[in-house]
């Protein structure tokens, strides 16, 4: 890691983090890239959830439900 810094955070949050990597298998530093990955896409998820949608994007989504309804059945 060529670029590195230090964070403060509690010995409960290291340690739930230490767990969570280990878990896994990554380091401190992959385990919180992965995090961050996924708080974004959740922040995008619910920035596209509340958006309003035109007619094509509703008939495009309509069909994709009804295709995945069919596939399995």
């Amino acid at each position: 890691m060529p670029n590195s810094t230090t964070i403060k955070v509690s010995v409960r949050t290291r340690d739930a983090l230490r767990r969570l990597a280990d878990r896994e298998g990554l380091t401190f530093d992959a385990q919180l890239e992965k995090m961050i990955r996924r708080e974004r896409r959740r922040i995008i998820g619910a920035q596209l959830a509340s958006a309003p949608l035109h007619a094509d994007d509703e008939a495009v989504l309509n069909a994709s439900a009804s295709d995945v309804a069919d596939a399995g059945g």
